[in-house]
């Protein structure tokens, strides 16, 4: 009793008099947390304007979670679109050579598509249209500037009323710039849905997961000091087949599929297709996924791997139907190809029979989106030219980064935590001249 007593009280603070938010901020109430710390909303005196502010605390304590909050902000800080959420600053520390918490005030949004679908709130089909367009124009944006979002599900699409989005949450996103391919681990997943990353190196350490996906800050040396990505990657229900597959030369189709997955999702907030939030789920809600992460239960095996229909793969061939082997032509690794084939024949189910209220050109989208094949999976350009979305179409708003976005301390390799202190202060630095 004593324990359920200490964690009800420590779960929210009665007082936020310890938050070194200066005198410009006036919070009002907490609206987050996890393991990084704590989200509140705030008021921004000098303008009068609603922001959140995210307190990280003890972010020196562990490198590899260290180095993904600093990739996230300089990315953030070099990105700048309406459907991006924004930073407004990173608050100078009070003690330079010895802080271990930053606050982030960033622009503030009243919900996201996670509690959104969770509501009891449905959905027209033109609020789709606006949402799917939306987090399109950011994706044209971002893979525009040579960067992969990578993690890429409705808690990291934030929306507003009147369906602005902006896309949030890029501690797993890489700049690709001089990338010759993604380099996959093979063991970084705890027992939930979110993925645990681990540094490029045999003796890292295993993380724990908390709220905010923990990110990998490997960095592959080779003698032209060219970098591959780490490929743990997006939550398991929105994850690409070929991060399955753990294929290292995967590309921005990723992006494409998980919002695949998140338009189904969407149209699923119809009334006719759901006529409550309790009958909405998840298009691929599978709970384990092999090699990453088997069922370890499994009790069923074909050519030697183990098979369960709560394994991520089968339950993405329980919808979209066994490929034909011509559709494997992208598979690089040869046990991946024996797991594909060892699978059973299943037959597709109709996208019209999942989502009756949907109109042909929905469906179409959504059926050219989840291509098990990314060679042949729409791109974001032939997405956003697509029939369904013609009436909510704006290309004023199509625009290209002015370039890649260069991230030089990924050159570095392992970071200490004192260069990392060094580097925060420099960032802190541009986002005050910002």
């Amino acid at each position: 009793m004593e324990d359920k007593k200490v964690t009800k009280l420590s779960s929210l603070p009665k007082s936020f008099q310890d938050w070194e938010v200066g005198s410009n901020y006036e919070i009002i109430k907490q609206v987050g947390s996890g393991s990084y710390g704590y989200v509140v909303e705030a008021i921004q005196k000098s303008t009068g304007k609603k922001v959140a502010i995210k307190r990280l605390n003890k972010i020196f304590e562990d490198t590899i979670d260290c180095k993904r909050i600093l990739r996230e902000v300089t990315l953030l800080r070099k990105l700048s679109h309406p459907n991006i959420v924004n930073i407004v600053e990173i608050l100078e520390p009070s003690d330079p050579k010895n802080f271990d918490t930053i606050y982030v005030v960033m622009e503030y949004a009243q919900s996201d598509l996670k509690k959104l679908l969770k509501s009891p709130i449905h959905l027209e089909m033109v609020h789709i249209q606006t949402l799917v367009y939306n987090i399109l124009v950011g994706l044209k944006y971002i893979h525009s500037a040579d960067v992969l979002h990578r993690d890429l599900k409705p808690a990291n699409v934030l929306i507003n009323e009147d369906c602005t989005t902006k896309i949030c949450d890029f501690g797993l996103a890489r700049s690709i710039e001089g990338i010759e391919g993604a380099h996959i681990k093979k063991k970084e997943e705890d027992d939930d849905d979110d993925i645990i990353p681990t540094e490029s190196k045999p003796d890292a350490k295993r993380q724990g997961a908390g709220k905010l996906v923990r990110t990998s800050g490997g960095m592959i040396k080779t003698k032209n000091m060219k970098r591959e990505l780490t490929g743990h990657v997006v939550t398991r229900w929105y994850r690409a087949p070929e991060l399955i597959l753990l294929e290292k030369n995967y590309t921005a189709a990723i992006d494409v599929w998980s919002l695949g997955c998140i338009f189904a999702e969407l149209l699923g907030m119809i009334k006719e297709n759901a006529p409550t939030f309790l009958d909405r789920s998840p298009l691929f809600p599978g709970t384990s996924c092999f090699p990453l992460s088997p069922d370890r239960n499994a009790s069923v095996k074909r050519g030697g791997f183990p098979h369960s229909s709560q394994d991520q793969m089968s339950i993405i061939f329980s919808v979209l139907g066994t490929p034909a082997e011509e559709e494997f032509e992208f598979v690089t690794d040869a046990k991946a190809l024996e797991y594909l084939k060892s699978f059973p024949v299943k037959k597709p189910v109709s996208f019209a029979d999942l989502y009756p209220a949907a109109t042909k050109d929905a469906l179409d989208l959504l059926s050219k989106m989840l291509v098990f094949n990314p060679n042949k999976r729409i791109t974001i350009d032939e997405a956003i030219n697509h029939p369904f979305l013609c009436k909510v179409r704006d290309k004023s708003r199509e625009v290209y980064a002015s370039g890649p976005v260069p991230m030089e301390f990924e050159k570095e390799g392992e970071l200490s935590a004192e260069r990392l202190r060094e580097l925060f202060l420099a960032e802190i630095a541009q986002y005050k001249k910002k």
